[in-house]
């Protein structure tokens, strides 16, 4: 995301001012208010007050510090050594900045603002970004986009279970995201126009929503941890082209003038060239991960071959140097009587070539259930079909508490009335399953109500009362109940909790004697996640995901 490039001769010159450090002054340059750096650095701060404040990022302060801090003390160092020049490290506190904007360690939360949690993946992600710029460097300019190389090596080396891009989608549409996408929209403009690579950006994204949206169209689904099952078709292409993190990657990222090739068809080469890479790498993958380190990792490919781009396409500047002229010259063959129709045919046969590898990449993964990745899904799975069909419940009048949605967590999935009210005669129903199942010492009976880690505790349960010769059931007068998505932390798929309140009454029975020994009632509160499974919602853990708190019945 770096907009120029770092402290080099160019911008050393003519410093203003000095400092003396011993014996010997040191020339000092001081930040200057036309930078562009400092102006990105003022759209990216903005979005990181924003993200603390009301768009929820699981970021802290502390970590936003250490990127920073380590990117500008590497820079300074390195800029001090080559040139005994004490510089404001401007590019190195864009790169720190564009890493802790991006990064995010899984674990951590909004609200603990001084977590130190993975410090040290901030700080070696900034210092590799900066390192980069320095070290990797082809004809006097440094090869790739600093902070996009070191984001992409950490993600995929320390994988999504540690480590993961910020989400596509920032949360419903509200004052805080309005002002988030202004901010990213107006700042990208302005100083897009005043580098005079608005048509970079232009170009990437009709490019990407075009591929995207012939994926969509294929059929292509992605799952996501704040959205509750896949996401397809229109709404899997409107989620990306519209997210926030692909309008900072387009205005801030790919449209770095130092890693960007010069020339303005190879720059339209090149925006096109990383939007075309971008959705083949999203085609054969089914996770909002793997969607986000492919965008990213196009970006790290296309700057690697920039050489060669401003080696094969026009000199900068010349004649030849315009898109439309390029195109023309292109698509022409020969000298024939039907020019138009040859550079028709031409094009045809390019975007035909193109969409069939599209669809043709993501061919794989459609043959597969785009579930089945989540972790949950992944541990529901793994149970086998019960013994035994699910037992019809006869309900008396009243016994299905009122339920309603609560909308309070950042999950863009919602869950209709009639689903609530379902999952509320389900739950009902499977509570006295479990009681039937208890009472009678019946495992497989328990098995059409539950599933995953809590059919396994009900089997437990039997198993101890079988050789302790009593059991205690718990049966329930529900009062009423609330519904609620709730988040879990990394890659996993959101889970549905449902949080009761009401009465219960443990009857505890002699197995021997057949014989009520206790009966004890009162009023409890209890929440459980639930999952569709065969045809019902069936209770598979009292666990509750990290930071969730039920909400009020």
């Amino acid at each position: 995301m770096t907009v120029v490039a770092g402290a080099g001769p160019h911008t050393l010159a003519r410093p203003a001012r000095s400092v003396t450090i011993g014996t010997r002054r040191y020339p000092l340059v001081l930040p200057r208010l036309g930078d562009p750096r400092l102006h990105l650095a003022g759209v990216i701060l903005t979005l990181h007050v924003l993200g603390q404040t009301v768009l929820a990022f699981n970021l802290s302060v502390a970590q936003i510090l250490v990127s920073l801090g380590t990117a500008g003390l590497v820079e300074a160092a390195l800029v001090f050594a080559r040139h005994r020049v004490i510089a404001w490290p401007a590019s190195g506190l864009v790169a720190g900045n564009s890493v802790a904007f991006i990064l995010r360690v899984t674990g951590t939360e909004h609200g603990d603002w001084w977590s130190l949690h993975g410090w040290w993946i901030f700080a070696a992600t900034a210092a590799g970004a900066v390192l980069s710029k320095h070290l990797v460097r082809v004809g006097g300019r440094h090869l790739f986009n600093p902070s996009n190389v070191a984001l992409v090596a950490c993600f995929l080396l320390l994988g999504s279970a540690r480590v993961e891009p910020l989400d596509f989608w920032w949360g419903p549409m509200s004052p805080g995201l309005a002002a988030a996408l202004g901010v990213i929209t107006v700042g990208g403009f302005l100083i897009l126009r005043r580098l005079r690579l608005l048509h970079v950006a232009v170009t990437f994204w009709v490019t990407f929503a075009a591929l995207l949206g012939l994926l969509a169209l294929s059929g292509h689904c992605m799952t996501a941890a704040w959205h509750l099952g896949p996401i397809c078709d229109g709404s899997f292409w409107w989620v990306i082209v519209t997210s926030p993190e692909i309008l900072v990657f387009l205005f801030f990222m790919i449209t770095d003038p130092r890693t960007a090739p010069y020339g303005r068809v190879a720059r339209s080469v090149y925006g096109a060239g990383v939007a075309a890479l971008a959705v083949l790498f999203i085609a054969p993958n089914r996770t909002e991960w793997a969607a986000k380190v492919a965008v990213l990792g196009a970006l790290t490919i296309l700057t690697a071959a920039r050489p060669w781009l401003e080696r094969w396409l026009p000199v900068p500047g010349t004649p030849d140097d315009d898109p439309r002229r390029f195109a023309a010259r292109l698509l022409r063959w020969g000298h024939g009587p039907r020019p138009l129709v040859a550079r028709a045919a031409a094009a045809g046969v390019g975007v035909v070539a193109l969409a069939t590898l599209v669809v043709v990449a993501g061919t794989p993964v459609r043959t597969l259930d785009p579930a089945a990745g989540t972790a949950a899904a992944a541990e529901v799975r793994r149970s086998a079909e019960p013994a035994r069909p699910r037992p019809a419940v006869t309900l008396a009048p009243g016994a299905v508490p009122p339920i309603r949605v609560d909308t309070t967590e950042r999950v863009a999935s919602s869950i209709p009335a009639a689903e609530a009210e379902l999952i509320a005669r389900h739950l009902t129903e499977n509570l006295a399953i479990q009681a039937d199942a208890l009472r009678r010492l019946d495992a497989d009976l328990a098995a059409t109500a539950t599933d995953w880690s809590w059919h396994e505790q009900l089997a437990d349960r039997i198993t101890r009362a079988r050789r302790d010769g009593r059991v205690t059931v718990p049966t329930y007068d529900l009062d009423r109940a609330v519904l609620a998505i709730a988040r879990r932390p990394g890659q996993a798929a959101p889970a549905v909790m449902v949080t009761f309140t009401g009465t219960r009454t443990d009857t505890t029975y002699d197995l021997r004697g057949d014989r009520v020994l206790e009966r004890r009632s009162r009023p409890v509160t209890e929440t459980y996640e639930v999952a569709w499974i065969r045809e019902h919602h069936l209770i598979v853990s009292d666990r509750l995901p990290p930071r969730f708190r039920p909400p009020v019945p």
